[in-house]
């Protein structure tokens, strides 16, 4: 079954290492054989994996986008997967790790990134929750200025 991947105007899509750019219109590209594949949007850059999930999402992109990285990273991300899969105890989270790491076993790197991006949007919300904003100081209301003039 061939994948058809729709590309919005300026979009960037890697496939097997190649960047490929559209340009100002939408375009439809249809891959007819197995190919590692990422869109640009879902490309994370590596100073924003600064957390356990990011990590490992960035490592199996790292895993998609170079061969050689393939090679020596899936015993890394195994590792970083079962940490995961033991720091998380909801089921359903647990099962997209799970899920991620037989992706990763197929070297079908694009959906084991795919099932790790709800575990990112999940570790977040637990990140922002234990660490709350600041509170944003109030200031002050500008003071309120009555003028009465006199007989007017």
């Amino acid at each position: 079954m061939a994948l058809k991947l729709r590309l919005k105007p300026c979009e960037r899509v890697v496939i097997n290492g190649c960047v490929v750019q559209n340009e100002n219109r939408r375009y439809t590209l249809t891959i007819s054989n197995f190919a590692q594949i990422i869109r640009g949007s879902d490309i994370l850059q590596e100073e924003d994996a600064v957390t356990p999930v990011r990590r490992a999402y960035f490592l199996i992109q790292s895993m998609l986008l170079d061969p050689a990285t393939a090679a020596v990273g899936s015993g890394t991300v195994a590792e970083m997967m079962a940490q995961l899969y033991t720091t998380f105890t909801r089921p359903d989270i647990q099962d997209r790790i799970a899920g991620a790491m037989g992706h990763v076993g197929e070297r079908d790197y694009y959906k084991a990134l795919s099932a790790l991006r709800p575990v990112m949007e999940y570790e977040g919300t637990l990140l922002s929750a234990a660490n709350p904003a600041p509170p944003v100081p109030l200031q002050a209301s500008p003071a309120v200025r009555i003028d009465r003039h006199a007989g007017g």
